[in-house]
């Protein structure tokens, strides 16, 4: 019996080649399409998956409000918090907190900023599962002075040396004991850590005796984990917090009309579900994972959906056979064994060539979607279960339907040649043809929405000039001279005749200001109507070598005597100060954490950061030589020839300290590379799901036109023209385009109105963002459509009259 399936399925195949590759083709496109989702999918939800009691291990999120409106999202809140839960509340089995480090480590002749140094309480290595190669968990971290740093680190400093028990000099004035060396913290962690630094030490620096006495929960910057023990409910803790807010600082929040939340956070969840101030890196988002995953099931579904199609079509064609095999004394049940075995055997050659493609894929997706994705995932057992269901599935799903059909024909009917394609059959096909396109337009019209988005964003007015500036990372080590010696280095870059302004301040364009400062408030008002303000620290050629236009008053000077006892606001901070007239503001004095300050100017809001945000309020505070950044504005296009000059004046005058750099655009423009990387994702599998329906509808018109040759070659005989056979055949395949747009414009609507409510500016959904894709897709379909239908009113009507 299975001699004859395969007998039977070759000569099937022999005799319709070009038939036979569109359906293997289409299938394994959208296979392949589905498997490289698939494995981005598997990717995004394994992070932080590999630490042992996972599901026991929450981050503490904090919330914070003013005069009842949310303020900030902390993922790295209150200092106390931790040692107060672990106290209170015998559930919590251990906590550990973490401080980032702005960090300048050095040993010997080497030295590197280095980005991912934290402080950490000693519990880090008992909390998370990350072996040590050297060192005991429980001590490592106990002693002040003392520090921990990865293999990689390792090796960066030492080579193959062992670095336990030698030193490193942070910031050229702390030394620390190496106590103990870890494995590199896996890529699906949503942490990134090459060296920790004791929490002891923290506290000492801060003038603390012990860190019990870093117990305040108005001071935020602080990532706390907590370890729950074995049969505690993490809601059932967090449903306690608010009562322990409320007695632990409800006094103190009533006073200032604020409020405080805490969440807690699955650690298996932070990397798809967190984007709050304080992240260690810019995590995923779901809901890119869960559009992505939709994308892998319509193009799965539209390759199934062309098989259905093409064989049911066929029907004609293969319905002597099936008359000819019942007349010999063949059972329906075999009939339909026959045919659900050939669909087993081209889908299985199609998942064949699907993992072959996905090898050879794999390194460009992972480039694609800016994830370390490899081909694990081939070794993983449960990868060849699903692709034996995909394989199961899919002979099923795409097989069972064509042949119940098949095999029920009537062999009386057929051997008379009486046998013509249902009713029922052709409604059917061209349901499949709409839902087909249906999907295809309203991915297009997605992937046309985002990259609109993310052209609006990257064109639109920032009211800060970005171009043609070259930023420098402040030194890390400095001293009393600092001042003067920034002074002497920003004249000296400014003698080139390629730089038009130097200026310095705490942060720049495109990044968020580290310093949230609570309490601010005018002097003439009450203590609970002071608000919260990001301050920016900055020198008096800020604001001109930036381009920001003044609203009111003036810029800093620094000239002006007595000029580190002012401010400047923007226009969003003058407002949450009661100013209505921004003039209004000018020399009102204001109370910033007791010190008194003076308005000096409002200056137009700007994107301080991207447009997905909506303007913050803005402190700004004077300094003649803030530390962060030095950024030079440049006025020639050949910059990268300067950077020598500017490294060597850079040594002369900060040595012991990296020369570390960035161009402002690239930077400011890197807030949006999730979007992109998404826009891109969306566009190539959008574009495969076009692709894969027009090879079907292709496959369908050429089979239209083989059935309806001799049609075409009589009304040729009448004198119709090649233009009035085509209007007349593509008219069927128009009208179901036309459908699938009608029924795909509300539901792109609906998907991509959802998206971009996540950002605070945003395009309008007008009417050419659906006009245009869809006219885009009908012009395609449309295009492989008529390649088959003039191909055959082209044929001399003798030939097509003898066909058959």
């Amino acid at each position: 019996m299975l001699k004859n399936y395969l007998t039977s399925v070759w000569r099937y195949i022999s005799r319709n080649k070009t038939f036979t590759v569109i359906n293997v083709l289409g299938l394994a496109i959208g296979m392949t399409a589905c498997l490289l989702i698939a494995q981005f999918v598997v990717h995004e939800y394994s992070y932080d998956k590999f630490l042992d009691h996972n599901d026991r291990i929450f981050r503490v999120q904090l919330d914070r409000y003013n005069k009842g409106e949310l303020s900030t999202r902390w993922a790295s809140g209150c200092v106390g918090i931790g040692p107060d839960l672990k106290a209170n509340f015998p559930e919590v089995e251990r906590y550990v907190r973490l401080k980032k480090s702005d960090a300048l480590l050095a040993h010997g002749d080497a030295f590197f900023k280095e980005e991912n140094v934290f402080y950490s309480s000693a519990d880090f290595f008992q909390l998370f599962s990350i072996p040590l190669i050297a060192g005991v968990d429980s001590l490592v971290l106990k002693d002040p002075y003392t520090m921990v740093i990865s293999r990689s680190l390792a090796k960066k400093y030492f080579g193959d040396e062992n670095p336990v028990g030698k030193s490193m000099r942070n910031n050229g004035r702390v030394e620390y004991v190496i106590t103990g060396m870890f494995e590199d913290i896996p890529e699906t962690s949503h942490m990134k850590i090459d060296a920790l630094l004791s929490f002891a030490t923290y506290a000492v620096l801060t003038g603390r005796a012990s860190e019990a006495e870093l117990d305040q929960w108005q001071w935020d910057g602080f990532l706390t984990y907590i370890m729950l023990s074995e049969n505690a409910r993490a809601s059932e803790l967090e449903a306690k917090l608010p009562t322990f807010v409320e007695q632990r600082e409800g006094e103190e929040l009533k006073r200032w009309e604020a409020g405080m939340i805490f969440q807690l956070q699955p650690i298996s969840d932070i990397h798809l579900d967190s984007n709050f101030i304080g992240e260690f890196k810019p995590n995923g988002d779901r809901n890119t994972v869960k559009f992505l995953s939709v994308v892998a099931v319509l193009i799965i579904l539209i390759a199934w959906i062309n098989y259905i199609n093409l064989s049911t079509a066929k029907s004609i064609e293969r319905a002597r056979e099936v008359g000819v095999r019942k007349v010999m004394g063949g059972f329906r049940f075999q009939l339909v064994q026959q045919f659900l075995f050939e669909s087993l055997l081209l889908n299985s050659v199609a998942v064949g060539l699907a993992i072959a493609l996905v090898a050879l894929l794999t390194h460009w997706f992972s480039q694609l979607t800016a994830r370390p994705i490899d081909l694990t995932l081939l070794q993983e057992p449960m990868f060849w279960v699903w692709s034996l269901l995909m394989i199961l599935g899919g002979s099923l799903l795409a097989g069972l339907y064509p042949a119940f059909v098949l095999s029920g024909f009537r062999p009386v009917e057929v051997l008379k040649g009486r046998f013509k394609n249902t009713g029922q059959g052709v409604l059917f096909r061209k349901g499949m043809v709409i839902a087909q396109f249906m999907a295809s337009i309203a991915l297009i019209v997605g992937t046309f929405t985002v990259y609109q988005q993310i052209n609006f964003m990257r064109t639109q007015r920032l009211g800060v000039s970005i171009d043609q500036t070259l930023v420098l990372r402040s030194p890390n080590i400095v001293d009393s001279t600092y001042q003067s010696k920034f002074e002497a280095f920003k004249q000296q870059v400014l003698q080139y005749p390629e730089v038009a302004t130097v200026c310095a301040s705490s942060s720049v364009p495109g990044r968020s200001p580290d310093w949230n400062a609570g309490g601010i408030r005018r002097l003439s008002q009450r203590e609970d109507e002071a608000n919260q303000y990001r301050v920016i620290m900055m020198d008096h050629d800020f604001v001109q070598a930036y381009g920001i236009e003044l609203a009111a008053g003036r810029s800093f000077s620094g000239e002006v005597a007595g000029e580190t006892g002012t401010v400047m606001l923007n226009e969003s901070g003058a407002r949450q100060m009661g100013f209505t007239n921004l003039e209004d503001a000018i020399n009102e004095q204001i109370n910033f954490w007791g010190d008194t300050f003076r308005i000096v100017g409002v200056v137009r809001d700007y994107r301080q950061e991207s447009l997905k945000k909506s303007y913050e309020p803005l402190v700004f505070r004077y300094s003649p030589a803030p530390g962060g950044f030095y950024s030079i504005k440049l006025n020639t296009g050949t910059v990268r020839e300067s950077m020598v000059r500017f490294e060597s004046l850079w040594k002369e005058f900060f040595p012991g300290n990296p020369f570390n750099f960035f161009f402002l655009d690239d930077h400011y423009n890197q807030q949006y590379q999730a979007d992109q990387q998404f826009g891109s994702v969306f566009g190539v599998f959008s574009g495969l799901a076009i692709f894969i329906a027009c090879l079907g509808l292709f496959g369908l018109s050429s089979l239209t036109a083989i059935q309806r040759t001799k049609e075409i070659g009589i009304r040729k005989v009448l004198g119709a023209s090649v233009p009035g056979i085509l209007r007349l055949v593509s008219k069927d395949y128009l009208a179901l385009m036309a459908i699938a747009d009608v029924l795909a414009v509300p539901v792109a609507w609906w998907t991509m109105h959802a998206w971009l409510q996540g950002f605070a500016s945003k395009i309008t959904l007008t009417w050419w963002i659906f006009a245009l894709p869809s006219l885009v897709v009908m012009l395609v379909a449309f295009a492989t459509v008529s390649a088959q239908i003039i191909k055959a009113a082209m044929v001399n009507p003798v030939q097509s009259l003898r066909y058959e």
